[in-house]
C-alpha cells in the first residue's frame, strides 16, 4: 500500500444535483478532460449514465460501482472499502469523484471523508451541486430535499443558463445565496465551467474568508455569530458539543475562523452535521471570530445567547447554559 502522508492525501469532490440538471454531463467532461487521473465512485452504471466509452478508457480499477442503491442509504463501511481499494491501486488516482444519484443526501459521504480514520488517505475538497437555472425555483418547491443538498454545497453550478432568461438566472442566484451563504456560484451552459473553479478549491481547508448576513428560506436559515475578542477554549468546546454536535438534524453546516485564548493563529472550525474539524490556520489571529451556522428552523436567539457564553469562564457557561440550553432545545 502506498505510504500516504498529509501532502499525499487524495482530494475528493462529491458531485450531486437535481435530476436532469447536467450532473452526469459534468462528470463525463471531467473524466474526458484528462486533467487528473481520476478515480470515480458511482452507484450503478445504468442509473448514473457515466459514459461507457469513457469508462472503458480508464483502468479497470478506476471506477468503483456501488450497487446497493443510493449513496446516502448504504453503510459507511461500503464507501470506505471502495475508497480504500482505489487508494491501494499500484498507481492510485490523483483525484476521486463521487457522483450522487438524484438529490441524495451528501452528508454520509462528506462525513466519511472527514472522519479521522479516512482523513489519512483522503481530503474532502468540495461538494458540488448542479442545478438547472431555468427551473430551480420550481424544482426546490417540488423537491425540498434538493434545497437541503444546496445548503451543504461548497460550489453550486447554475447550469443551462443558455435556456434561461436574465431574470430566471438572477432569481436562481438569489435563491442559492439565501439557502447557503457559504457557497460559490458558477454559471454554465452544458456544464462547461473552468475546472480550476471546481477542483482543488480546498473548500474544507483553512483558506476562507466570510462576511455573511442572516438569510431565511424554505425552513432553512443561516446566521453569523461574531465576537470581538478571543473565546474561552473550554467554553467554546462546550458550545460545539451542546449546540452543534448534539443537533445533527438541525445544524447542517457550520464554518468559521475562531480566535481562541492562547492561540496566535486563527482556528478554522467546520462541521457537517455532527462531524467537525478544528484546524490551525496560517492566518494571524486578530482576536475576532466569525462563525456561520446553516440549518433548519434554528433558534437564532438561543444560539446567540449560548455563543456569548464562550467569552466566559466554563463555570459561568455551565450556570447560564442550563437556562438557555432549554430554550434552544425547545426551538428544535
Amino acid at each position: 500500500m502506498p505510504d500516504f502522508n498529509f501532502k499525499q492525501r487524495i482530494p475528493v469532490t462529491v458531485i450531486g444535483g437535481f435530476l436532469g440538471a447536467g450532473k452526469t454531463t459534468l462528470v463525463n467532461k471531467l473524466i474526458r478532460s484528462g486533467a487528473y487521473k481520476f478515480g470515480v465512485i458511482v452507484n450503478e452504471f445504468g442509473e448514473t449514465g457515466v459514459d461507457g466509452s469513457l469508462i472503458e478508457k480508464m483502468d479497470s480499477d478506476g471506477v468503483a460501482e456501488l450497487s446497493n442503491g443510493c449513496l446516502c442509504c448504504f453503510g459507511r463501511d461500503d464507501l470506505v472499502e471502495s475508497m480504500v481499494k482505489l487508494a491501494m491501486r499500484e498507481v492510485p488516482p490523483e483525484y476521486v469523484l463521487i457522483e450522487l444519484s438524484g438529490v441524495a443526501d451528501p452528508v454520509p459521504v462528506a462525513q466519511t471523508v472527514l472522519d479521522p480514520y479516512v482523513k489519512g488517505l483522503f481530503e474532502l475538497d468540495g461538494i458540488i451541486g448542479v442545478a438547472d437555472a431555468r427551473n430551480l425555483k420550481t424544482t426546490v418547491q417540488q423537491s425540498p430535499e434538493g434545497a437541503v443538498q444546496l445548503a451543504y454545497a461548497s460550489t453550486v453550478i447554475l447550469n443551462k443558463i443558455d435556456l434561461a432568461t436574465a431574470e430566471q438566472i438572477e432569481e436562481a442566484k438569489q435563491m442559492v445565496q439565501k439557502l447557503n451563504p457559504l457557497v460559490s456560484i458558477q454559471e454554465a451552459s452544458h456544464a462547461d465551467v473552468p475546472f480550476s473553479s471546481i477542483l482543488n478549491t480546498h473548500a474544507f481547508e483553512p483558506r476562507w474568508e466570510a462576511d455573511y448576513a442572516v438569510q431565511h428560506t424554505s425552513g432553512l436559515n443561516s446566521f453569523t455569530l461574531r465576537a470581538e475578542r478571543p473565546l474561552n477554549r473550554q467554553s467554546f468546546n462546550r458550545f460545539i458539543e451542546t449546540m452543534i454536535v448534539a443537533r445533527p438534524d438541525q445544524v447542517y453546516r457550520a464554518k468559521g475562523f475562531i480566535s481562541i485564548e492562547g492561540f496566535d493563529k486563527h482556528v478554522l472550525f467546520q462541521s457537517v452535521r455532527e462531524i467537525f474539524n478544528l484546524n490551525l490556520s496560517e492566518q494571524d489571529s486578530d482576536g475576532k471570530t466569525n462563525l456561520v451556522v446553516i440549518g433548519k428552523n434554528l433558534d437564532e436567539a438561543a444560539f446567540r445567547s449560548a455563543f456569548e457564553l464562550t467569552l466566559k469562564a466554563p463555570r459561568l457557561f455551565e450556570t447560564v447554559r442550563r437556562t438557555f440550553g432549554k430554550t434552544a432545545k425547545a426551538g428544535s
